[in-house]
């Protein structure tokens, strides 16, 4: 055998698949992380391919220099002549030519968006079709990954039911980010197999030391999804108005808005929540500038996250590229991944739940943080190569053949 069939056997294939890389930073920075990951791993030695369940757009694709794709079957255009079709025999080659196939949706089995009932069919359908690039690879015999990701809350029967059947029959290896999503999988959901355990794998991807600002601003992360999730007394936008008042009032610092989730909705994405805050402080004659997100890649993003001098987040993958690049975080979150990732870093003290925060609350916070923005940057650039190797040893295990 050539060196040349040495390097082609040795070579892992990885198929990955499950979120949307268009006008949204939280689907990239997973694949930038994975990206990472088997790099660490096996240097050169790996093929990644990506297959998304929506057409790809320009932003989307140019940070990658890997092979991404559309799925060629929905339940639109099922049937047997889709078999016939030149896209459907491709996306089929590749999937058997892999190793690996991978999912790599954020969040999973959640009350928090959506807790209808449904009988057992109509779940059994659900599921296999959310995650049908895993079906498809169980049907050819490939080996199945639940990428990192946070389960639940899943009190709902549906939800457990559908968590189950998942980690059962579609996952052959599944890994949590938190603590509490492994217990809702073993506990509600009655898994028996181990759940793996580690920090979300975004907190690999790379970002550029090139400060984007000549003097550091204070990056708010906005959240159309906080406000969907929100129980707290005060408004979000009030709490987030509040807090801009008083930050351009007391410290006379700039200040950006950086939406994370920018896609059109019938009602609001993150941008149109950016530009309520925006235009209520513009009646008081405070100005901030909002970051054009849907016009910048992910990596472009993360560089502009990573240049704030401080940041408070409602969005995930927003405190993850913070806190990966170094960036003290204040979150204000309505979900127990938010408190679970602070942990990580030893940033415990820097949480707010949505049903504590009020605008008196979340300023008095801001001032404490403020003042300690120096000592959390030191804790967090201390705790971050313990992040990585946790995401890496997990990695070894996920991605292995």
């Amino acid at each position: 055998m050539t060196q040349t069939e040495v390097d082609v056997v040795s070579m892992i294939k990885v198929l990955a698949t499950g979120v949307k890389l268009e006008d949204n930073f939280g689907g990239p920075s997973i694949l930038h992380g994975l990206q990472e990951v088997l790099t660490e791993l096996y240097g050169d030695d790996y093929e990644l391919t990506y297959y998304q369940t929506t057409p790809l757009n320009e932003y989307a694709s140019r940070d990658f220099n890997f092979k991404t794709c559309t799925v060629p079957f929905n339940l639109e255009n099922f049937g047997l002549s889709l078999l016939r079709n030149e896209e459907m025999q491709e996306y089929i080659r590749d999937v058997k030519s892999s190793d690996i196939v991978v999912d790599l949706l954020g969040i999973c089995f959640s009350d928090n968006f959506g807790s209808q009932k449904s009988g057992y069919l109509r779940m059994l359908i659900n599921t296999v079709y959310t995650f049908r690039m895993l079906a498809v690879a169980k049907f050819f015999r490939k080996r199945t990954v639940k990428n990192t990701c946070s389960f639940g809350p899943m009190k709902n029967k549906s939800n457990q039911k559908s968590a189950a059947f998942a980690c059962k029959h579609l996952f052959d290896v599944v890994s949590a980010r938190e603590v509490k999503s492994r217990d809702a999988l073993i506990y509600d959901a009655k898994v028996k197999k181990e759940i793996l355990l580690s920090p979300d794998i975004a907190n690999m991807m790379t970002f550029s030391n090139n400060n984007v600002f000549d003097e550091k601003p204070i990056g708010i992360s906005t959240s159309h999804q906080i406000i969907r999730q929100w129980n707290g007394e005060a408004g979000y936008i009030a709490c987030m108005v509040n807090l801009c008042r008083h930050i351009s009032q007391t410290y006379g610092i700039s200040i950006i808005l950086i939406p994370n989730e920018v896609q059109p909705l019938p009602d609001m994405n993150d941008i149109t929540v950016s530009r309520e805050i925006q235009e209520k402080l513009k009646e008081e004659d405070i100005n901030v500038d909002i970051v054009d997100s849907s016009h910048m890649s992910s990596k472009e993003l993360k560089n502009v996250i990573a240049s704030c001098e401080v940041i408070v987040a409602s969005r995930y993958h927003s405190c993850v590229a913070a806190l990966s690049s170094g960036v003290p975080t204040l979150v204000v979150g309505w979900h127990y991944k938010y408190e679970e990732l602070l942990r990580w870093y030893g940033q415990d003290e820097w949480g707010i739940p949505t049903a504590e925060c009020t605008p008196g609350k979340l300023i008095s916070t801001f001032d404490s943080f403020w003042e300690k923005r120096a000592e959390s940057k030191k804790i967090i650039t201390e705790k971050y190569p313990e992040v990585r190797k946790a995401v890496i040893k997990t990695g070894k295990i996920l991605f292995s053949k």
